[in-house]
């Protein structure tokens, strides 16, 4: 009795001579072809019906392929988004994770942006010497009835963070009632902005899942109590709808570039002790206070943690705080007890511009 591994050879051997066979006819049926004169054109002809057989096969491969591809890519979408078996995926998929801890610690990854480190990327680096523009600031200084040369000579050279208080006595805005119903009302009256996901969305009211819509639709029932929000416009449409509620301070030059990005920072009677922190590109930074009060505080940046000291502030209604961020994190906590609504704004900021 021949066993099943000898058959399988024995079947190998014959497919491969059967090639070999087919192989050297097709040879010796070129070289005839070649001997009689045949044109490259007459040639083509006479194989077209076995080019035609070739394409044939090599289609309906490619067409398994694809089919193969498609099937493992619905495979694994169904197992990541489809209700119980997602959950289950998931789960498994953790459980996994934990058995590999054993011979392969993955857990210095699970903060990093990139799992790959690309040699030719670097990242905005502090010195020592760059702390100097901050080791004798201790408070963050109110002014008002400035100019932009007075905020460029003595805060944004020095990196120093200033509030100004009269920044928004002119803003049309500032003489209604603004409320939370103004802002929900743009995004849930504007199609375009219906359809907008902000880039960071961050509350206390637990909804299953970052839904802007869903979330303004929820503070619309005046049942809910004690809350605070912030989110920021990435998209193009919603950070040019909500230019509506502020405009350029007259301190800053025409010159200036509108923001690219903007926040909203809303909260109801939200009492907290912790401070919530934003993450902001490198630029100049305009925190906007439309209503109620905001506390605010800045930290320094490693190495500069060191010699600088944190500052800290109260953004009451229609000042504005105003910093480069080269050298500070912002954080902030709703004032107590409030309703409040702030904006903050981010703009590329290059001095020589202006």
């Amino acid at each position: 009795m021949v066993s099943k591994p000898n058959r399988s050879n024995k079947k190998q051997r014959d497919l491969s001579e059967k090639v070999k066979a087919i192989d050297a006819e097709l040879m010796s049926f070129y070289e005839f072809c070649e001997k009689m004169g045949f044109t490259q054109e007459e040639m083509d002809t006479i194989c077209s019906p076995l080019k035609e057989v070739m394409s044939k096969h090599s289609m309906a491969r490619l067409a398994k392929g694809l089919l193969a591809i498609l099937l493992i890519f619905g495979v694994i979408y169904c197992a990541t988004h489809v209700g119980p078996l997602a959950t289950h995926t998931t789960a498994v998929g953790r459980i996994a994770m934990i058995k590999v801890l054993s011979f392969w610690d993955w857990q210095h990854l699970f903060h990093e942006q990139c799992l790959i480190e690309n040699p030719l990327y670097g990242e905005y680096g502090l010195t020592h010497e760059d702390c100097m523009t901050c080791e004798a600031l201790d408070t963050i200084h109110v002014i008002s009835r400035t100019s932009y040369k007075v905020l460029s000579d003595n805060y944004f050279n020095r990196e120093a963070p200033v509030i100004i208080s009269d920044a928004t006595d002119s803003w049309e805005v500032m003489n209604n009632d603004l409320h939370f119903d103004n802002i929900t009302q743009l995004y849930l009256d504007d199609e375009k902005l219906t359809e907008s996901v902000p880039c960071v969305l961050t509350t206390n009211l637990r909804q299953g899942g970052p839904d802007l819509m869903s979330f303004l639709k929820m503070i619309s029932n005046s049942s809910i109590k004690k809350w605070f929000v912030h989110w920021q416009n990435c998209d193009i449409h919603a950070v040019k709808v909500l230019r509506r509620f502020y405009q350029k301070p007259y301190f800053l030059p025409n010159t200036i570039s509108p923001a690219h990005f903007n926040w909203v920072f809303m909260s109801s009677d939200y009492s907290s002790r912790n401070y919530k922190k934003i993450e902001l590109d490198f630029g100049l930074i305009m925190l906007i206070q439309l209503r109620g009060n905001t506390s605010v505080r800045l930290l320094p940046y490693r190495p500069c943690n060191d010699s600088c000291s944190d500052l800290s502030a109260t953004l009451h209604q229609g000042e504005i705080l105003v910093l480069k961020n080269y050298l500070w994190t912002l954080e902030y906590l709703p004032g107590h007890g409030l309703d409040n609504i702030a904006i903050l704004t981010e703009t590329a900021w290059d001095q020589s511009s202006v």
